[in-house]
């Protein structure tokens, strides 16, 4: 199968099977599926891979990106779902904030859609 992540980030793989999700909403369903403590676990873990990861994201081409980048991108894409959670809310909900199903998507764009 080759490598799961990019070269450099393998410390990350453990949390693909778990983060690596297809879209918008299924980001969104796990963070408030999930207790603080697991969003905490994942942070913690990503943020110190996260600058790393955008430099090399983004020095490719969206649309052009290989499995093990695009699996890479997922990853950021999660962290940035969660961010608020741990760094404003402590919380896996929007405190005093609308039910997240007051808020459904009208369109999903593909998170790989190449760039126009």
């Amino acid at each position: 199968m080759g490598h799961v992540l990019p070269a450099g980030f393998s410390e990350l793989e453990p949390f693909v099977d778990q983060w690596v999700l297809a879209d918008t909403a299924a980001r969104s369903a796990k963070r408030r599926s999930c207790s603080y403590a697991e969003l905490r676990q994942f942070y913690d873990a990503m943020v110190g891979h996260a600058e790393r990861a955008l430099e090399l994201l983004s020095a490719q081409q969206l649309g052009c990106l290989g499995a093990p980048e695009q699996r890479l991108l997922k990853l950021m894409l999660s962290l940035a779902e969660i961010g608020p959670a741990i760094e404003w809310y402590e919380s896996p909900e929007v405190l005093d904030g609308f039910p997240a199903d007051r808020f459904p998507m009208v369109e999903m764009l593909p998170d790989t859609r190449a760039q126009e």
